[in-house]
């Protein structure tokens, strides 16, 4: 650089960085997020953040399985009383999961027992 150099120049000291996997077309695959701060650790990331879509599903529907099995309170505090379509509901939400989880890591899903079956 030519002439003198700027004073008063302030350095950022915390930051992020996003990176995608996909770098032209960030909707289609996952990223990651780098967070920087150089007071913490100087030597690089303190904190990397991974974000993949193919789990997304799978997450969610395991959040909303252990939101209805927790029980539910009258305003008096007695516990209510878990109904037939509430059990229905647990129990299509863990048929799901399960569905996602076994189409995910198709190995995990258990041996089939028995005779076979014949047509």
């Amino acid at each position: 650089m030519r002439g003198r150099p700027k004073e008063n120049i302030e350095i950022k000291r915390k930051f992020t960085r996003t990176y995608y996997d996909v770098p032209s077309k960030p909707e289609l695959g996952g990223k990651s997020v780098w967070h920087y701060d150089l007071d913490k650790f100087s030597n690089g990331p303190y904190l990397v953040e991974h974000f993949d879509p193919t789990y997304d599903k799978l997450e969610k529907l395991y959040n909303k399985l252990e939101k209805l099995k927790l029980p539910k309170y009258h305003e008096s505090g007695r516990k209510k009383r878990t109904t037939k379509s509430d059990k229905e509901k647990i129990k299509n939400t863990e048929n799901a999961y399960w569905k996602e989880h076994y189409r995910l890591f198709p190995e995990d899903e258990p041996k089939k027992r028995g005779r076979r079956r014949r047509n």
